[in-house]
Order: structure tokens, then C-alpha cells, then sequence
């Protein structure tokens, strides 16, 4: 008789830390405060007088650059975490979503060691606080790890087998952890050898 597939389990992302609220927040404040000096010089009717000129092109490029920056890391924001049958997905705001198969999926386990970064430990990253962290970072002594996650207290590591261990951040880790152990346990076997279900060896 050929086995039922287990109904997709989906798992909302954590809303952002107090972290990441204050750089999203501060980063979009420049922005507008860097605005204002071209505003003032256009109502003024001096914005094409002088060096008037290049200050407000250099601020307003500065503006332009830090929106570009803001809508990039919104447009890559982890917004739900879905086990469903074979894969782990990943969905994000505006881009496509994040597939790992699960039988390059390793070990899970919950990766509070971590809730300090990145205060402590980080050496390299990508975005570390707007609209959350995301992309690849380097964590002292874990090394190379990948961010998909908007809150340090519920992080998750995901190892897998040839790439680097995924940070997530689901509103509920313990049930998250314990959901993705299940479906690993559905996975056909492989030669891969277990990984110790733990935060520091699991980001490694």
C-alpha cells in the first residue's frame, strides 16, 4: 500500500527583534533626513546655484542608495517557513522562495547561543538587522552560516549536508524543530552520517 504524504506544516516567521527594528527604523530616518537638504535648496530656488548644486546630487544619491538598500533586504524577507513532503521552502516577500530538499537536511536544533550576534561573534554578513538577517554571514567560532531569519531570541539551525547551515527564526522553534525531525524521519536513508542535534555543532 503506498504511503500517505504528510500534509504541509507551515510555520509564521517571528516579528522583528528590537534590534532590528531600531536599524530598520534609524537606516529609513537617514534616508528622509538626507532628503531634506534638496528639498530646501528646490523651494529655495538655489538648487542649481553653485556647489549647491553637488551637495544636493551627493545627498540625494546617498538617499537613493539607502532606499535601494531597504527594498532590496524588504524584497528578501523570510515570511513563512513550510515543510511540505520532500522540502524545507522558504517563502520571502517579493523573490521566489527558498527550496531545501530534506535529504540534505542533516540535523536541526534550537540555536539560542546565537541570540547575542550581532553583538558577539560576527566576523562577515551580509545584512545583520534590516527587515531582519539575511544572507550569508560569518560567525565566530561556528564559521559560515546563511540568515533567513527576522528574531535572534527564536533562532533555528538548519545543517545540511555540502552548504552551510541556515539560521530560520519561526514564531514557534520548539514545534518547528520537532516538525522537521519528523519529516526527516520520512526521508529515504542516506550515507550521510547524523549530525549532533546541537546549536554548536549543528553550525558548524
Amino acid at each position: 500500500m503506498k504511503a500517505t504524504k504528510p500534509a504541509a506544516q507551515q510555520f509564521d516567521v517571528a516579528p522583528l527583534d528590537s534590534y532590528a527594528e531600531r536599524i530598520t527604523s534609524g537606516i529609513s530616518m537617514l534616508g528622509g533626513v538626507l532628503m531634506l537638504p534638496s528639498l530646501f535648496l528646490y523651494l529655495s530656488g538655489f538648487l542649481f546655484v553653485g556647489v549647491a548644486s553637488t551637495g544636493a546630487l551627493i545627498t540625494a544619491a546617498t538617499a537613493v542608495a539607502l532606499a535601494a538598500w531597504l527594498v532590496l533586504n524588504y524584497a528578501v524577507q523570510p515570511t513563512r517557513y513550510i515543510i511540505d513532503g520532500d522540502h524545507l521552502v522558504i517563502r520571502r516577500r517579493w523573490v521566489r522562495p527558498l527550496r531545501i530538499p530534506l535529504k540534505e537536511v542533516t540535523g536541526v536544533s534550537p540555536a539560542g547561543a546565537m541570540a547575542d550576534m550581532p553583538r558577539f561573534g560576527l566576523r562577515r554578513s551580509f545584512n545583520a538587522g534590516v527587515f531582519g538577517y539575511q544572507g550569508p554571514f560569518r560567525l565566530a567560532p561556528y564559521g559560515s552560516v546563511f540568515f533567513a531569519a527576522t528574531n535572534r531570541e527564536s533562532l533555528v539551525a538548519v545543517a545540511r549536508v555540502a552548504d552551510p547551515p541556515l539560521l530560520l527564526s519561526p514564531s514557534r522553534p520548539r514545534e518547528f524543530v520537532e516538525a522537521l525531525r519528523e519529516a526527516r524521519m520520512h526521508q529515504p536513508a542516506t550515507d550521510t552520517p547524523e549530525k549532533v542535534d546541537r546549536p554548536d555543532q549543528v553550525t558548524r
